[in-house]
């Protein structure tokens, strides 16, 4: 592995570490996250808690090797991403039935929306 190749990892796995556990909301420790796979500038990496031993999985995509620094990897909100709801059975099942019905175009999807108040 290259040099450039190591240091994206290293990022990957802090950004991991920056999350917390669904189940029992302690943090992920970024030395217990692990690559699965990569493809180009998205990561997949598995990280188990060491607390409740739950497994989570994340898709990360980097931007250009450029564009993003260690430095604000580390300057994400923990306090957001600590206040987020763990998804329940219903949003799963929510999804589910959306997806049945999605013919996959975004641009219709997303039309007439703004992100505008």
């Amino acid at each position: 592995m290259d040099e450039h190749q190591a240091d994206h990892e290293r990022l990957v796995k802090d950004v991991v570490g920056t999350f917390r556990c669904p189940v029992c909301r302690r943090g992920f420790q970024h030395e217990h996250a692990r690559v699965t796979a990569r493809h180009e500038q998205l990561w997949i990496v598995s990280v188990r808690c060491r607390t409740c031993r739950n497994q989570q999985v994340f898709w990360i995509a980097l931007r250009d090797s450029e564009a993003m620094s260690s430095d604000e990897a580390e300057e994400i909100d923990h306090e957001y991403l600590a206040e987020g709801t763990p998804v329940c059975t219903d949003d799963v099942l929510d999804m589910h039935q959306f997806l049945q019905g999605f013919n996959g175009d975004f641009a219709e999807l997303f039309a007439g929306t703004s992100s505008e108040s």
